[in-house]
């Protein structure tokens, strides 16, 4: 084991971890000096690795064209369009034709970094972008085009409709509901189809339920012409069993006829791109949350002064180490049983290790151990003597990595580290992370990878 001599320590201690995170150009030749006063230099972690091997783990959203679909036709009996109109067929189609760009957007996503962070008011931002639906962990929207086409038999005349649906909803940590808002748009028409009738429903499988604020909508239908447009308000609510979770994908049906039809034509169908979770397994089978599962949840942990050595050595770990713990191609697991997350701190930073952890304060002021994988997962909980056990120094401004135990060389291809770390900054990171899993709702056994920047 090494001890920092004085000049180094009181070095350290002027610089802070609030020293300004400007990285110099060549941080390992800056730190040659201190090598012979302190462990071996494992590395050293700069804003350009980061930014360059790191900033793949932030995938904050999921973005899927709508394809075109075949038409869905019905006939409309004679004298149904008008007077004089003859009979025809109304056929109406998913359309990827060009459209404005739109937005609904929502506040964007954070984790409470002071307490546990309830989620509450979490909520994600979603942009509406043409002819795709686009998911993020707590929120999807879709925007789609639908072109209907009215061929009258007795006139030969052939009439189009376009119309553009958007619709945006953010789901909730802690809740069963969803409210789902959206914007159904008559962008043109012509002939028998200068206005139509517009009717939209939409619905969720049991036990979900699917309430539409505007009952006209999803009933009798709206009047539209060219340039009108009406909103679409549905309140979604699940309510899984305790200790269960469900799987909804949202449906819509949409039919267009001309103004005067008096009989409904057969609908176009089409269901949600995103696979909405609803469960009641949090706190002892006690919250019901709901998330967009297919898109994995993502910790953002800054390397700034309220992290600092905490989240250094989580990123020197997904650079260094073999198994790149936390990265996009090695998540993490979420593990929720409180007694095994204990044992697991327990084998790493405590009595069940092998190696006991020596805590040094005079290297690193109010000297802890933290663990990497987190205890919380189920990566976590290796015998602490098997584990890298580094030292972080921010030091003229850069992350260095130093050996801690001669007699424990670190080789990389440990599974784990054990980091020296200012119990704050541990705390404050531990806390993150439980914010983290209250506010983006990861359930046991679920994946997550691990955003740390500068």
């Amino acid at each position: 084991m090494f001890h920092l001599g004085r000049r180094t320590l009181t070095a350290f201690t002027a610089l802070g971890l609030s020293a300004a995170l400007t990285l110099a150009a060549d941080p390992v030749a800056q730190a040659a000096p201190l090598r012979a006063e302190t462990g071996k230099l494992l590395g050293t972690l700069s804003s350009a690795q980061v930014e360059a091997e790191l900033a793949a783990q932030a995938v904050p959203q999921l973005s899927t064209a709508i394809e075109e679909t075949a038409p869905v036709c019905s006939d409309v009996p004679a004298g149904a369009v008008s007077p004089t109109a003859g009979p025809g067929m109304l056929c109406t189609r998913i359309t990827p034709l060009p459209s404005p760009r739109s937005s609904i957007l929502a506040d964007p996503a954070h984790d409470d970094d002071d307490d546990q962070g309830s989620g509450e008011n979490s909520v994600s931002s979603c942009s509406v972008v043409a002819n795709s639906w686009t998911e993020q962990r707590l929120s999807y929207c879709y925007n789609l085009n639908l072109t209907s086409t009215f061929i009258n038999t007795k006139t030969g005349a052939v009439s189009t409709a376009i119309f553009m649906v958007i619709g945006q909803a953010t789901l909730k940590p802690r809740s069963g509901s969803w409210k789902e808002d959206g914007l159904i748009t008559m962008v043109s028409g012509g002939g028998d189809l200068a206005s139509a009738i517009v009717k939209f429903v939409a619905d969720c499988s049991s036990p979900c339920s699917a309430r539409q604020e505007n009952p006209l909508l999803a009933s009798t239908g709206v009047l539209m012409a060219p340039g009108a447009s009406a909103a679409s308000s549905i309140t979604y609510t699940d309510s899984p069993a305790s200790g269960d979770e469900d799987f909804q994908v949202p449906s819509y049906s949409f039919f267009s006829p001309p103004a005067r039809v008096s009989s409904t034509n057969n609908p176009v169908v089409w269901s949600s791109l995103s696979r909405i979770r609803c469960d009641k397994t949090m706190e002892r089978n006690t919250v019901t949350g709901c998330v967009v599962s297919d898109v994995r949840p993502v910790l953002d942990l800054p390397i700034n002064d309220k992290y600092g050595a905490a989240a250094a050595s989580y990123a020197w770990a997904q650079l260094y180490l073999s198994n790149h713990p936390g990265a996009a191609d090695s998540p993490l697991t979420r593990l929720d049983d409180k007694a095994t997350r204990i044992a697991n701190r327990t084998n790493t930073c405590e009595e069940g290790s092998t190696v006991p952890f020596v805590r040094d304060d005079d290297l690193v002021p109010t000297d802890s151990c933290d663990e990497y994988p987190f205890a919380g997962t189920y990566e976590g909980g290796t015998n602490g003597g098997l584990c890298a056990e580094i030292v972080p120094l921010l030091e003229n401004g850069s992350w260095n990595f130093y050996e801690f135990d001669h007699s424990r060389p670190v080789t990389k291809n440990e599974p784990c580290i054990r980091a020296h770390v200012p119990l704050q900054q541990n705390t404050d990171a531990g806390s993150k992370y439980s914010g983290f899993i209250s506010s983006q709702h990861v359930i046991d056994g679920e994946k997550f990878t691990v955003n740390l920047h500068f």
